[in-house]
């Protein structure tokens, strides 16, 4: 028997209404989860955005951390500049598994050494040999200023203390870059001590300055200490990706921060954003790299103050180019550095013909470099300056276009001066350049690896006449600002000369032009017959169709100009134009 008022519809009515309900339950899920997908996926896009150039990393991350990578990290002080940066004063080591980064620790330079002495570059052992000097190590190792050739060198001194390790990438960070983010971050905590931008270098240099390699405690603190500065900075920079971010962006458009990695197709990714701090000789190209190495003056590049002058003439035949080199070391030395001791090379390119007198420079080919080197001793106080002149193919200046390629030394900041010079007739066109006629200018002190390049514009100026002198009773030479083409200018029918008749009115020269030639491509000797000897008498010389070698008439065609008849001591001469 049913329930009094039992009802099968209502039942099914209830059946209906839970049928009815749970999709509507189901479908406010899915809407939130929808929901919360798109806002998370928004923030990751646009954190992702905001990345700007480090979504390079974002976009390679499993490349660069799949299955398990590992990496060293090189803390150069570039207060003690070495060719790619600085010295190398710690080093870390990071590990990546499966797309996670852990265990980073850092050691001091000092660890990795040698069982048996390196015979070292020159001129390592003859500037930094003392009594613990022992060759060529690890930290030194970044000699080559092209970081991939010094990498191979520093993974071989690495791997023969570490056998068992292997090197996927170098991550180099010089101390510039540690310094913009304490000021960025704010102060950090060292040995319970606050430290911020102001007072790093000295908190550090006074931990690390000088240590005996033969002091254990030293060695101990030393570190410590680059444990302690690790430890503080990284987990503030977690907290600030924005500030962070910037910084990173900024070191490495400067090369305070830059990196080398095994893989072939990455380190050409890197090299291609100039994330790699090699050296590339564009095609067509000048190319300029001063690069210094501080051997035994401790911190003393933190004081140097460094100048390049590069010249380039174009209006000779064969393109001269002067470079001019000078450090400065004012005031005295203090407890953070010494007298200067450093070496010198100047990259150019291979095809440069490099003048004979290099005042005690050495020059040798690299590859498809030319470097010119020498060793500067700077005492405090003083200056030393080093210059050198040589030629470029023409080859270098295909359609009359020049370009030059800059190279910044990472870690060091060099104030440059590049002026170029062409025909006094010609134009000099460039974005790059302060052009003002036939000269150009350009100054600066590069934050990256720049290239410049300047046109020579179409010679459309007419040739005009700047002295006329007689050379003897006979004979008149006529200079001008540029090259003449020869056949205008070797025709004597194209000059006519008549005295004045300003200084004796009785007596009139009847004067011809009997030669006419061309001498040192913008002089013009004519050969006369007919002048007698008045002294200060004047004769009017009439031109006309004289061309330069781009085709260009002289402005009147005819043009007369005036030469003074001087038979003792210095010919002088005036122009009167028409």
């Amino acid at each position: 028997m049913q329930p009094s008022g039992y009802s099968p519809y209502k039942h099914q009515d209830k059946k209906r209404k839970l049928s009815v309900k749970l999709p509507k339950l189901g479908g406010g899920l899915k809407k939130w989860l929808v929901i919360i997908f798109g806002v998370l996926f928004g923030i990751l896009f646009i954190g992702y955005l905001s990345m700007g150039d480090l979504r390079f990393f974002a976009n390679n991350y499993l490349r660069l951390t799949f299955f398990h990578k590992e990496y060293l990290i090189l803390l150069q002080n570039n207060y003690e500049t070495r060719p790619t940066g600085g010295f190398i004063t710690g080093y870390g080591e990071a590990s990546a598994t499966m797309g996670f980064v852990s265990d980073i620790s850092f050691h001091n330079s000092y660890e990795i050494d040698t069982d048996t002495y390196v015979t070292p570059p020159y001129p390592h052992e003859e500037l930094l040999k003392n009594e613990w000097y022992e060759g060529y190590t690890f930290r030194d190792a970044n000699w080559e200023p092209d970081f991939p050739k010094s990498a191979a060198t520093l993974i071989d001194f690495y791997q023969k203390k570490f056998p068992d390790n292997d090197v996927d990438g170098i991550i180099v960070v010089n101390f510039s870059m540690v310094e913009d983010l304490v000021k960025k971050l704010g102060s950090i905590e060292i040995d319970g001590e606050k430290v911020n931008a102001d007072n790093l270098f000295k908190t550090l240099t006074d931990t690390v300055n000088d240590v005996d390699r033969h002091d254990e405690k030293a060695l101990i603190e030393r570190k410590s200490i680059l444990g302690e500065l690790a430890t503080s900075i990284i987990p503030k920079a977690k907290w600030h990706p924005f500030k962070t971010k910037s910084v990173i962006l900024d070191a490495l458009e400067s090369k305070d921060l830059y990196i080398w990695l095994k893989s072939e197709g990455m380190q050409k990714k890197l090299e291609k954003k100039g994330w790699a701090n090699n050296m590339d000789l564009p095609e067509n190209s000048d190319f300029l790299a001063v690069n210094l190495a501080n051997l035994g003056s401790k911190k003393a590049d933190r004081y140097l103050v460094k100048e390049v002058y590069h010249h380039i003439n174009i209006q000779k035949e064969i393109p001269e180019v002067t470079t001019e080199i000078v450090v400065r070391y004012p005031g005295s030395k203090n407890i953070y550095a010494d007298d200067y001791k450093g070496f010198l090379r100047l990259y150019i390119p291979a095809s440069a013909i490099v003048n004979s007198d290099t005042l005690g420079a050495t020059v040798e080919t690299e590859g498809e470099f030319k470097v010119i080197s020498t060793q500067l001793i700077l005492p405090a106080g003083s200056k030393s300056t080093v210059g050198y002149t040589y030629q470029l193919p023409r080859t270098l200046l295909p359609n009359n276009t020049y370009q030059l390629r800059i190279l910044k030394q990472s870690g060091d900041d060099k104030r440059y001066t590049i002026t170029a010079e062409s025909h006094e007739d010609s134009e000099i066109i460039s974005d790059d350049f302060d052009a003002k006629e036939n000269k150009a200018i350009w100054q600066g002190t590069p934050i990256s690896d720049i290239d410049l390049d300047l046109q020579l514009g179409p010679d459309t100026s007419a040739p005009y006449p700047i002295e006329q002198v007689f050379e003897d009773l006979n004979t008149v030479s006529i200079y001008w600002n540029e090259p003449i083409e020869v056949s205008s200018g070797s025709d004597a029918i194209n000059f006519e000369i008549t005295d004045a008749n300003e200084i004796d009115s009785v007596t009139t020269d009847e004067v011809k032009v009997i030669y006419a030639e061309i001498i040192d491509a913008s002089v013009i000797k004519l050969e006369l017959e007919g002048v007698t000897e008045q002294n200060l008498e004047r004769y009017k010389i009439t031109m006309k169709n004289l061309r330069d070698r781009s085709g260009n008439e002289i402005e009147p065609s005819p043009k007369e100009i005036t030469v003074v008849q001087r038979m003792t001591g210095a010919v002088e001469s005036t122009e009167e134009p028409n």
